[in-house]
């Protein structure tokens, strides 16, 4: 598993973003760095994350980054933090991250696909408690219920996917293009 911190820092949003982006730029690391706002990762505690929704904490970025990168990042900022009144708030290394997800669907071959896509979660994902059932109703097609059609065919699954962040955060936002999949808010686990 690839290592990954949590770096906070303040200052303006797309200032640091800026300086994020040309800073890895600039160093060749050209890692892959994740917005927590943007990646659906829920981070701090609920009256931290109140905060931010309601505007108080506006100029706080959670970023996530591999280890070269938050070392890079820490370092650059050091340097040139003052000049682009942007700081470092704090950060802690990662050791996994976790998502719930469920899908269903009415056709076969979706559901095939999404057996198979569910089946070989990438490298560094692992996936609990996650067991794919079809029901199969052959002698209603056609029919209809008081308020609904009955279906045919339904295939569903839920889970919870967990392991290396990196690649976890990637599988998700995937994940969230597809139809018929529905993925939870991914939450973080902090070294002690």
């Amino acid at each position: 598993m690839s290592e990954y911190y949590e770096i906070v820092l303040d200052g303006d949003a797309e200032i640091l973003r800026g300086f994020v982006v040309g800073y890895l730029a600039a160093t060749g690391l050209g890692s892959k760095v994740f917005v927590c706002r943007e990646f659906h990762i829920e981070h701090d505690s609920l009256a931290h994350q109140l905060g931010e929704w309601i505007g108080l904490l506006e100029n706080r970025t959670h970023l996530i980054v591999p280890s070269d990168a938050h070392d890079q990042i820490r370092a650059g900022v050091e340097e040139a933090g003052d000049e682009l009144k942007i700081e470092v708030h704090a950060s802690q290394k990662l050791i996994g991250a976790e998502f719930d997800f469920e899908w269903k669907t009415y056709n076969r071959d979706e559901a095939a696909k999404l057996r198979a896509l569910f089946d070989t979660p990438p490298a560094g994902v692992k996936l609990d408690a996650y067991s794919p059932e079809e029901t199969i109703h052959e002698d209603e097609v056609g029919q209809t219920g008081a308020y609904a059609p009955t279906h045919p065919y339904t295939a569903r699954a839920s889970g919870k996917a967990h392991g290396d962040p990196g690649a976890l955060i990637e599988w998700a936002a995937e994940l969230r293009d597809r139809d018929f999949v529905k993925i939870e808010t991914i939450k973080l686990e902090y070294a002690s």
